[in-house]
């Protein structure tokens, strides 16, 4: 009796074990999931996809036109809430000073070349949330 009872033992602490593994490298494939959620629109979170620019605070792109080999670095250094919500992005040329422009929705910004329009600014009331713009190169 005391053969069986233990043979019963360890399958019932080999199965504890295997359902236990199973459940842990299922919230692990989760987690994993969870922190490369699938983009919402066909804008890039950042940086530069084809036509489009997509700036967050503190981070920046590097735009230029097809035919030139001199990119100019934009960068989301400021803005404004309010009924009609404003940007500063700083353009740093490769040479020369950079350049501060305000801009609202649908103001063109001339950089690396290219038009660029503002399609999207994005302000959050919340301080874990950044502020971002989305930039349009006209044409498009």
């Amino acid at each position: 009796m005391t053969v069986f009872d233990a043979a019963l033992r360890t399958r019932r602490t080999v199965l504890a074990a295997a359902a236990a593994g199973a459940l842990l490298a299922g919230a692990a494939a989760c987690a994993e999931g969870a922190a490369d959620p699938a983009p919402s629109s066909s804008a890039p979170v950042l940086g530069v996809d084809n036509d489009r620019v997509q700036l967050l605070e503190g981070a920046s792109a590097s735009v230029a036109a097809e035919d030139t080999d001199d990119p100019v670095e934009l960068e989301l250094t400021g803005y404004e809430d309010g009924s009609e919500p404003t940007v500063v992005i700083t353009a740093l040329p490769p040479e020369g000073p950079p350049a501060e422009h305000t801009l609202t929705l649908g103001d063109h910004l001339e950089a690396g070349g290219e038009s660029w329009r503002v399609s999207e600014i994005g302000i959050s009331e919340s301080q874990t949330q950044q502020a971002s713009v989305t930039l349009m190169r006209e044409g498009s």
